[in-house]
């Protein structure tokens, strides 16, 4: 396991190297530009996960919706869905990052096979009763258990492993019209 990990870290360094020296190029135009910098993010969050030891998760301090914003322009190029961010108030979170955008990606990546193309996933987050930070994923898709299958079960295992280390509670429901809802609930004290 210690090799492949290493040869995954060389091989991920290497793809960094390569979105670096295409950064210096004066000709991509403004979409490739973004698309460019959001493969950065995903390439540095891969390199960190690797670099940091699982017994050892770094709180920070960090602007949630700037967090939910990379990860669903990632999702949304990378997918035949539409997938959206519904505008809301800034929540400033105290817990691991790397871990939050995990769970928030295996989240999405369930949603986006869901709700197939031409869907629709939606991602929210607001303040709880409680003082709390809650994040919804919901899909239009054929609702939980019901969509094509995937590795929505492995993803769920890791939210749901995730979810624990963070302090959170993982709820699975059915969206209000159709489709599946996947809420993650922080308590207060992970809210800066």
């Amino acid at each position: 396991m210690r090799s492949l990990l290493h040869d995954l870290g060389h091989g991920l360094a290497t793809l960094s190297y390569l979105a670096d020296g295409l950064r210096s190029e004066a000709s991509l135009p403004g979409g490739a530009a973004h698309r460019l910098q959001l493969m950065e993010l995903e390439l540095d969050r891969l390199l960190e996960l690797l670099d940091r030891r699982a017994d050892q998760p770094g709180v920070e301090v960090f602007a949630l919706h700037e967090l939910l914003t990379q990860v669903v322009a990632v999702k949304s190029l990378s997918g035949a869905a539409d997938v959206r961010l519904r505008p809301g108030g800034e929540v400033t979170m105290r817990t691991d990052q790397t871990l939050l955008w995990r769970m928030v990606s295996n989240l999405l990546d369930n949603a986006v096979r869901a709700a197939g193309r031409d869907g629709r996933v939606t991602v929210a987050a607001r303040r709880g009763e409680s003082g709390g930070v809650g994040i919804e994923i919901t899909d239009d898709g054929p609702g939980f258990g019901n969509g094509p299958r995937g590795s929505s079960s492995l993803g769920l295992g890791i939210v749901m492993a995730l979810a624990q280390r963070c302090g959170a509670e993982l709820r699975i429901d059915p969206a209000p019209v159709r489709g599946t809802r996947a809420s993650l609930a922080f308590p207060s004290d992970c809210v800066a």
